[in-house]
């Protein structure tokens, strides 16, 4: 081979190699200034996080949490920055991430150390737990401090809760539901006396069926599990932590919360509990 082609094959193969590093090195933040651009995942499932509403309208906290992480961040660089949300699912979420699909996955998954070593997470945006749902009329009545005996609760299989609550109270009459719905239908016929889950996503799944939360209770106010969600962000990005972690503590996202969440104002009336 001609040795001026011999060169400047070598050359172009350092200059690929030099990229490639450069471009493995990059951090979220350098790619989303180099770009214009951040990818970010939500569900359409998730009420009220992130789901569809009647309007076809894709939205929920999470949404807004997610808008005003983009505010943030063309403040921060002082240029427009494209936004585009990309559903994500119970089945995909990790791997949008594992494989910086997305920047970003903001909906409603609990931190655990075990998904820790598969993604980050970012500071706790919500903290919900397990609760009973009850019909108002029964809230008085319903003594979660005692035994709860022979009292027929439906309960989703394969969660943190099940894992938890039934031993606790091995005595109420445990019933299988396959979801939240399931078990909502059944405690407004009166087949079970409560539904128990995370809090906020029985009040979401009330207010999806068309109900007034109002008619229903959630006891105790205080959930008796812990779960904090937090955003998942790509490992070993401290930066875009850092900036996600500002926003999600900031006084804005503590207005979004109020917008969605207050007791008196909002279509999810929710106790936060223990503020974050």
């Amino acid at each position: 081979m001609n040795p001026q082609k011999i060169l400047i094959a070598l050359i172009t193969l350092i200059l690929w190699h030099t990229f490639s590093v450069n471009v493995l090195a990059e951090t979220i933040l350098e790619k989303i200034e180099r770009t214009g651009e951040i990818n970010v995942g939500a569900r359409k499932d998730a009420i009220p996080f992130g789901y569809v509403d009647e309007k076809k309208v894709w939205t929920g906290y999470s949404i807004d949490l997610i808008n005003l992480i983009h505010q943030k961040l063309e403040q921060r660089f002082k240029k427009k920055i494209k936004l585009t949300l990309k559903e994500a699912t119970l089945d995909n979420r990790f791997q949008l991430v594992q494989k910086e699909t997305v920047d970003l996955v903001c909906e409603a998954t609990t931190i655990t150390q075990q998904r820790l070593e598969k993604v980050d997470f970012s500071v706790p945006f919500f903290r919900t737990g397990s609760q009973f749902l009850v019909k108002r009329k029964d809230a008085y009545t319903f003594d979660y401090n005692g035994t709860l005996a022979k009292i027929p609760i439906a309960f989703i299989p394969g969660t943190t809760t099940q894992e938890i609550i039934p031993q606790i109270y091995p005595f109420a009459n445990w019933t299988i539901v396959k979801s939240r719905q399931e078990g909502i239908e059944k405690l407004k016929k009166g087949e079970v006396q409560a539904v128990v889950s995370d809090g906020i996503l029985l009040v979401g799944e009330i207010v999806r069926q068309g109900n007034n939360p109002k008619d229903f209770a959630l006891t105790p106010s205080q959930p008796i599990t812990t779960e904090l969600y937090g955003c998942m962000l790509p490992k070993n990005n401290p930066t875009w932590k850092e900036l996600i972690d500002t926003v999600i503590v900031s006084s804005e996202n503590r207005k979004l919360q109020q917008k969605w969440f207050n007791l008196k104002t909002s279509n999810f009336p929710y106790i936060i509990p223990n503020e974050l």
